[in-house]
């Protein structure tokens, strides 16, 4: 994988910022998708 800008210029505000916005989406992501088995799984949804 190309490393992006944010990567090769070390700057701790951008890869806090990003690391921070890719971890909000995973946890929504895996949320959502655990969300959906436990309803599935009880029969509401």
């Amino acid at each position: 994988m190309k490393p992006t800008d944010a990567e090769s210029k070390p700057n701790p505000n951008q890869s806090n910022s990003r690391i921070t916005l890719e971890a909000i989406i995973s946890v929504g992501v895996v949320g959502w998708l655990a969300i959906g088995i436990v309803l599935m799984g009880l029969g509401i949804w």
